[in-house]
């Protein structure tokens, strides 16, 4: 059969649309799917019927057979002759990727899919070609090649848009023929012919499947070609330390026991241990894998979190969804196999470490059957690493059992194949795209192990020396603009911006690895181990023991706890290159785990404190947010900008959360936000403590891109500063966007925040919105009244019932003992009462993502910011810690006309004078002069902070612009304060320049990633 075939080189792939989705405008998905796309259309061979649907060409026989499955326990066995053909009929619907889109709300394309098993490597070609009505005799519209070079089962799949050959065709049109693609949006025939350069054979197809994809998701292999291909990766060797071979060779067998050490005997918090034989064996059993006596393998089909997608779990038929259901996910695979390798190294019974060894062994050849070896690339293999990490710490523990069954290079292979993902990382040559996270969460320690299977001492060693460098490197680098990596203000950055839920379980591995490698040749540099420290401690500050939800990305209900790093201070106290044990690192490890001083030495030899809570301010500008701490409370002020995303929003999570950063103020005390307060049942979205926003219905507040939101701001100047590591602002101007639907394009407000020891000053001013305010609040608090006491309102307890309003004079205990003093609000409420909400994530991802309706007792406080109408303001004090008396204190104060502290607007400049703590703040919202008696001018958006005492001064600076913008590396940006009288410095800091002009002081703050800098100075 003649074919005359020419590659669309129509479609391209627009990566912007996946980096920055919020660029394409799109409704919410709908459910009107007329043509019924998301539903799979999947044959799965399980029953003779089927036959009837086929044509065979001469030399063709089919039959159903129970040798080999993929879905079920049968599949379509095909005889062939050389050339021959089988045609399979069905009626097909193409829908164009537009419409996969509209329906699914992300890039989406038609794959479609069939699973083949080939029992002998053939150097020709499996032809399939679509079409309608074909016959044995003549060609398809369209159609594929697959490269029969293999053996065993592999996943063939292509986008019907984007990745099949087309025959030309000439259509008649108004100005002349025209050449189009020939295959439309229908077709009914799916034509298999056979090689002809082998005389006949047997294959084995199961699973043919028509199904809306992830556009991403099409990954070129060793069979066929897709217009997407993964480069491979390429090794790059460092050159040798220098040091004896002998020596080299000791450090290098020294990581390696280390390393086996750490893997049998240390926790892991990714990773449950279960090394009883009896739960081995049934989980084994569970997995069906078996070898007959011809040696055909057996066993439930194995899959990656990625491949799931194509299958649209939640519109399955009752029958797919039965078989779907029988699948194995790689990461519970993998996880046996490690657990099974654990178990081997941890018995000393010969009888059970074969049994072990037996099971490990068939469990891969199973894994290699299923198609998972070099060159095959199972259409994706995208998220790799989450479901592979165990399989390569588990064959870096079995190495011995794979070499004598011949099957260590095989493993070998297929691991490092499919780490091309992270090729940026795994070829060992610093990018910057090395320092990602995912890649040291899941696969940095599995890079080892796969390094560590190599047999040849000098190449093993050469492998490990430029694994130890290039991560070293990788670490320590900053990386240009978004990039993922570690921030000189100790943020970690994950989907550009800072990102524990990412950050978290990179960090232990990291700090692991510099444990490795301590006292060898191959140690990191200093510079490396200080940012890991900094990071480490930046943590232990933002969390207590959660992180606040403001910085929780799309999980605000799923905080990151600061116990899920804790092995991380352990790994790190142990590899400095000059102390025994980082006394800091130690203590704070001791206070996270719970130990006493008295346990600290048997574990660091030494007597050593557990690390008290931390006290202070701390600005992290790399997440546009400051941390305030006193006694055990933590407030987590949170603001967005140009280089910070506010919330991240997906398809399934966080859909309402989009006020996360308008200027937050979350109180957490030292415990689990769950137990006080902060519940997703019955939460109202609108309401996040501190933030400034429009009260809208939740269908308004849903999310207006159906797939991924991280909306940032219109200026790069909102963030927060600190003095004397004690007192901190955070300066938020929040300017709405013009083009997303349900957000309103004028909606302004200007929030300053000073905080000192007990309390915190909040003002705000300029709020604006399209309707004069109408809905627009400010929210004090909102706290679940399942674990904390009831709000007391001027005296009394807030019980259940209607809102009570609050204005000027009047103060609130809520109920985790934090006071709310209304210096200047002309009108709010106080309510206890039942809330109805929605779930802003459903129970379970990708199997129905329905969101259910939630309701729960909630007591809260807004500012009603409608009574003013456009251009409101507010001011309130929170004390943390309040008690009645003192909150009825100090209103009766404000009712005398006397704050504690003093509050002016001059042009775009907020400044604040605490009289309290005497630390003056000042916020320019833009370079501007004042009138003041300390500071004239700035010539810079800018957070200036001052604490004054006659003849003495502390004063700081910064601007939060990280100056990143164009994906460019960090630059220092030099603001200039001008300030009355000459000054000189007592303790020079060489970020900062003094220069006396005439009257006036200029004082050259250097502001580099937003860290704020200060200087102490005297009065000449």
């Amino acid at each position: 059969m003649a074919h005359c075939f020419r590659k669309n080189m129509l479609a391209t792939l627009c990566s912007a649309l996946f980096l920055f989705p919020w660029l394409s405008e799109e409704s919410l998905a709908n459910n009107n799917d007329p043509n019924n796309i998301m539903q799979a259309k999947i044959e799965s061979f399980g029953d003779q019927t089927v036959l009837n649907d086929f044509t065979l060409g001469k030399g063709s026989e089919l039959k159903i057979s129970s040798l080999r499955a993929i879905s079920g326990k049968t599949s379509l066995e095909w005889d062939w002759q050389a050339g021959s053909n089988i045609i399979f009929h069905r009626d097909y619907y193409v829908p164009s990727d537009q419409e996969a889109q509209a329906v699914w709300g992300r890039r989406s394309t038609p794959l479609f899919s069939f699973f083949i098993y080939n029992e002998t490597p053939i150097d020709d070609y499996l032809v399939v070609d679509f079409g309608s009505k074909l016959t044995p005799y003549n060609n398809g519209a369209a159609g594929l090649k697959v490269k029969l070079n293999f053996k065993g089962w592999r996943a063939i799949g292509v986008s019907l848009n984007n990745d099949i050959d087309y025959r030309d065709e000439l259509v008649n049109e108004d100005d002349g023929f025209v050449r189009v693609k020939s295959l439309g949006n229908r077709f009914d025939s799916v034509k298999f012919t056979a090689p002809k350069s082998v005389k006949q054979g047997r294959f084995f197809i199961d699973h043919i499947m028509l199904s809306v994809d992830d556009a991403r998701y099409q990954w070129s292999d060793y069979h066929i070609k897709t217009r997407i291909t993964e480069p491979e990766i390429k090794f790059q060797f460092s050159r040798l330390p220098k040091a004896n071979q002998a020596v080299l060779q000791r450090d290098m067998q020294t990581v390696e026991q280390r390393f086996t050490d750490l893997l049998l005997n240390a926790p892991d918090p990714r990773f449950t241990e279960n090394i009883d034989i009896d739960y081995i064996n049934n989980t084994f059993k569970s997995f069906e894998v078996k070898k007959n006596a011809e040696g055909i393998i057996s066993g439930r089909h194995v899959l990656t979190v990625k491949q799931k997608d194509r299958y649209q779990i939640r519109y399955l038929s009752e029958q797919d969804k039965a078989l779907f259901d029988q699948y194995i996910d790689l990461n519970d695979y993998s996880a046996l196999m490690y657990n099974i390798s654990r178990a081997y190294h941890k018995t000393t019974d010969l009888a059970k470490r074969k049994h072990l060894a037996n099971m490990y062994v068939l469990l891969t050849e199973h894994l290699i059957d299923q198609g998972f070896v070099k060159g095959s690339g199972l259409i994706t293999t995208h998220h790799w690493g989450y479901s592979s990490r165990w399989w390569y710490l588990s064959a870096f523990l079995m190495r011995d059992v794979l070499e004598q069954a011949q099957l260590k290079q095989t493993v070998a292979d297929a691991l490092l194949w499919y780490a091309r993902e992270f090729k940026a990382s795994f070829d060992m040559i610093v990018t910057p795209d090395s320092s990602n996270l995912d890649y040291y969460n899941t696969l940095a320690r599995q890079q080892l192990a796969l390094l560590l299977l190599e047999d040849d001492p000098q190449q093993k060693l050469n492998f490990v020396n430029s694994y130890a460098k290039y991560v070293d490197k990788a670490i320590a680098q900053i990386p240009p603009g978004t990039k993922d990596g570690l921030r000189p203000d100790g943020t970690t950055w994950r989907h550009n911006g800072h990102y524990p839920g990412y950050g978290f379980p990179a960090l232990p591995n990291m700090a692991l690895l510099a444990n490795l490698f301590k006292g060898t040749a191959f140690a990191f540099n200093d510079q490396t181990y200080d940012l890991l420290k900094k990071v480490l401690i930046s943590a232990w500050v933002y969390t207590n023991p959660d992180i606040g939800m403001a910085i929780s990305g799309r999980l605000p209900f799923v905080s990151e706890d600061i116990s899920g790093v804790v092995d991380a201070y352990y790994w790190l106290a142990f590899a400095n290159n000059y102390v025994q044990v980082d006394t800091e690192l130690a203590a704070i490890y001791l206070a996270i785990s719970g130990k006493s001083a008295q346990q600290s030495e048997q574990i660091f030899k030494q007597k050593i404190e557990p690390a008290k809570l931390p006290q202070g301010f701390w600005s992290f500008n790399g997440g546009a947010f400051g941390i305030h701490r006193y006694n055990d409370k933590m407030v987590t002020l949170k603001t967005y900008n140009s280089n910070v995303w506010s919330s991240e929003i997906y398809v399934e999570e966080n859909r309402y959360g989009r006020y996360q950063s308008n200027g937050s103020a979350q109180i957490l005390s030292h415990k689990k936000a769950k137990e006080q307060g902060y519940l997703e049942n019955g939460w109202d979205w609108n309401r996040m403590p501190g933030v400034t926003s429009i009260h809208l219905p939740w269908e308004q507040l849903n999310s207006p891109i159906t797939h991924t939101l991280m909306l940032r701001g219109e200026t790069p100047y909102n963030g927060t500063s600190a003095l004397q590591n004690k007192y901190g602002m955070m300066a938020s101007y929040l300017l709405s966007p013009t083009h997303l639907k349900n957000f309103d394009p004028r909606f302004t407000a200007k929030k300053t925040v000073l905080a000192a020891d007990d309390h915190l000053i909040m003002v705000g001013t300029d709020i604006r919105s399209s309707h004069n305010n109408k809905d627009v609040e400010t929210t004090l608090f909102q706290l679940s009244s399942l674990n904390t006491k009831d709000a007391i309102f001027n005296g009394k307890k807030v019980i259940t019932g209607k809102p009570q309003a609050f204005t000027t004079g009047d103060w609130i205990i809520d109920g985790s003992g934090n006071g709310y003093l209304i210096t200047d609000v002309k009108k709010g409420f106080v309510v206890k009462q039942n809330q109805h909400s929605i779930q802003g994530t459903p129970d379970k991802r990708y199997a129905g993502m329905e969101r259910k309706a939630t309701e729960g007792v909630f007591s809260s406080a807004w500012i009603d910011h409608s009574e003013q109408g456009n251009d409101a303001s507010y001011e309130y004090v929170v004390f943390l810690d309040a008690k009645p008396e003192q909150m009825q204190q100090l209103a009766n104060q404000v009712k005398n006309g006397q704050k504690p502290y003093q509050f002016s607007v001059q042009g775009n400049v907020h400044i604040v004078q605490d009289n309290l703590s005497n630390v003056k703040g000042y916020v320019f919202y833009s370079s501007e002069s004042i009138q003041d008696d300390l500071v004239n001018s700035s010539n810079y958006p800018s957070i200036v902070m001052a604490k004054q005492n006659g003849a003495h001064l502390v004063i700081s600076g910064v601007t939060p612009d990280l100056n990143i913008a164009g994906e460019k590396h960090p630059k220092p940006i030099d603001v200039k304060v001008s300030i009355k009288g000459q000054w000189e410095a007592i303790k020079p800091n060489e970020k900062v320049k003094v220069k006396n002009s005439g009257n006036n002081t200029e004082l050259i703050f250097s502001s580099y990633f937003g860290i704020p800098q200060e200087v102490e100075l005297r009065k000449k």
